[in-house]
């Protein structure tokens, strides 16, 4: 799941959503789910909780760590920073399709500026033909106004 903020990657994050109809969470009959925390102290740590927790609400306040903390720092910190890396990778997977999708909108641009090029010589062209239609009548005014005056 990629963020979009140093924030973001902070908080914590449902990777895989389970049901745990067994918890007895007291407070609501609101069912836990499994989540995954990926915040620095606990990075990939699962724990359950009750829908409502991480919500404004906070109605029901149920909280149960599903596997051990790591005793290690060094661990903590490497499972982080591949998180982080991981994250900075699909940033850059999206970056590249939008690159893509921004070199096909620059080509779709172009053939629209070409057509409109081919249309403005197109509307030149019949303006010229216009003014030699119109150049042709005046003539033909002049002629038949002389010809009808001698």
């Amino acid at each position: 799941m990629s963020a979009s903020s140093p924030n973001a990657r902070n908080r914590l994050q449902v990777a895989r959503v389970f049901v745990k109809d067994d918890v007895n969470n007291y407070d609501c009959d609101v069912p836990a789910k499994d989540r995954t925390c990926w915040k620095l102290t606990n990075p990939d740590r699962r724990f359950w909780n009750s829908n409502n927790n991480l919500t404004r609400l906070r109605k029901c306040d149920y909280f149960e760590w599903k596997d051990v903390a790591l005793e290690d720092s060094y661990y903590k910190n490497l499972i982080y920073s591949m998180k982080q890396q991981l994250d900075s990778k699909e940033d850059l997977g999206v970056i590249k399709n939008l690159r893509t999708k921004n070199v096909e909108l620059e080509f779709l641009l172009s053939k629209e500026k070409s057509l409109v090029a081919s249309m403005e010589k197109g509307m030149c062209d019949s303006n010229k033909s216009i003014r030699m239609y119109k150049m042709f009548v005046v003539v033909l005014v002049v002629g038949y106004v002389c010809f009808v005056l001698s």
